[in-house]
């Protein structure tokens, strides 16, 4: 019965953490989203409050990577779960644990590519996370991710960033700039460069389009 497939979806999903192999998590994702992906949800935020042991990072490092095949999964269902999705990753950008930062950083990343950026108004907080990261973060791994995102936010919108980031441009730039002057790690400086190229790409196709080839047929009377 449906009822009896629901229960062996959630008992499944209890048994990621042992599991190398998602693709079985992400089929049951497609036929059950409403009982698989927020079991995955809550697995990937850690213990619940009162927990006697936490969460091992290996294992909510390995539910992470279940949770992006799921959404792959999903296909246009995933709207509905896009904000879930992005605020569980953006809290494991903020764990005690340097690897999982990274980690949800990059798994951000990818889920910006999975809902083709259209992100609607998180994308405030995402770009206040990115920079609060880039300018405290201790790990350099941490902040090579966070500067990734910014490319690959950049490098997907492509000619539609001024529109989608309008409101947020002017603040990644100066995040940027802050990284080429500040950064010591030559690889977050690297990423940056790439990111300033993307916008500066940008704006030039923007403030200077290519010109448009016409022709012109003139009749003879």
């Amino acid at each position: 019965t449906r009822g009896r497939c629901r229960a062996a979806a959630q008992a499944f999903t209890s048994l990621v953490a042992a599991s190398t192999n998602g693709e079985g998590v992400a089929l049951l994702s497609d036929a059950f989203p409403k009982e698989v992906l927020p079991s995955l949800l809550a697995q990937y935020e850690g213990s619940p409050p009162g927990a006697q042991e936490a969460r091992p990072v290996e294992t909510r490092m390995k539910v992470g990577e279940a949770l992006l095949r799921s959404t792959r999964a999903l296909g246009d269902l995933i709207f509905s779960y896009r904000d879930r999705l992005i605020h569980v990753f953006l809290r494991g950008a903020r764990d005690p644990d340097a690897t999982l930062r990274a980690s949800s950083l990059s798994n951000l990343g990818e889920l910006c590519q999975i809902l083709r950026f259209q992100l609607g108004s998180v994308i405030h907080e995402v770009t206040l996370c990115l920079a609060t990261i880039v300018k405290s973060d201790h790990e350099a791994e941490v902040r090579r991710a966070a500067v990734h995102v910014v490319v690959l936010l950049l490098r997907g919108l492509s000619e539609s960033a001024t529109e989608v980031l309008r409101d947020v441009l002017l603040d990644l730039y100066r995040l940027l700039k802050f990284v080429l002057q500040c950064e010591r790690d030559e690889v977050t400086v690297l990423h940056a460069q790439l990111a300033l190229e993307e916008l500066d790409g940008i704006m030039r196709r923007l403030l200077f389009p290519p010109p448009t080839l016409e022709k012109k047929i003139v009749v003879l009377p």
